[in-house]
């Protein structure tokens, strides 16, 4: 059995080849996940990827690949059922806890790339269509699948130990 570090270049070959077999940023993560046994199957949860691609739908706003890495964590560790959470600490609870997890993936993956912007990551290239950003891509891809397995490794209690990065609550 492959350890823990083999398993994430695993899934970070799995997302490349999938990049290279014509699926998009977001869905080659996601499937990536999927096939390593990382994320339990379901027919929709690829598909829930789709319109992220090229920053969503081609909008060039949040990396689809980053937003795959966010929703595959949220599948294991979001909050199931949110209404069954009291009322009155419901919406605080969330940002006290759950929302470190995220805000950290963010904070790793812009210092890796730059920017969590797909037009941004991608400006440097010019040409969104030429071969030099598609390569750029697709390390970037193979690298933020390996992210998202190691997020996927981390407990619930080490993530709400986390300290936020900046934020708009303004939490530490």
């Amino acid at each position: 059995m492959e350890n823990e570090k083999d398993m994430g270049t695993v899934v970070s070959d799995y997302a490349i080849e999938n990049f290279k077999n014509g699926l998009n940023c977001a869905e080659s993560v996601m499937d990536a996940l999927v096939r390593s046994g990382a994320l339990k199957d379901s027919p929709e949860i690829v598909g829930l990827c789709t319109g992220f691609g090229g920053g969503i739908g081609l909008a060039g706003y949040a990396c689809g690949a980053l937003s795959a890495a966010v929703m595959a964590n949220s599948a294991v560790y979001g909050r199931p059922e949110p209404w069954k959470v009291d009322a009155e600490v419901r919406g605080s609870e969330i940002a006290e806890k759950y929302y470190r997890r995220y805000n950290r993936m963010v904070q790793d993956f812009i210092a890796r790339n730059g920017s969590a912007l797909c037009g941004e990551i991608c400006a440097p290239y010019g040409d969104f269509h030429c071969k030099e950003r598609r390569i750029g891509c697709l390390k970037m891809i193979g690298a933020t699948a390996k992210l998202a397995y190691e997020y996927l490794q981390m407990t619930q209690d080490e993530a709400f130990a986390l300290p936020y990065g900046p934020n708009l609550g303004g939490k530490e």
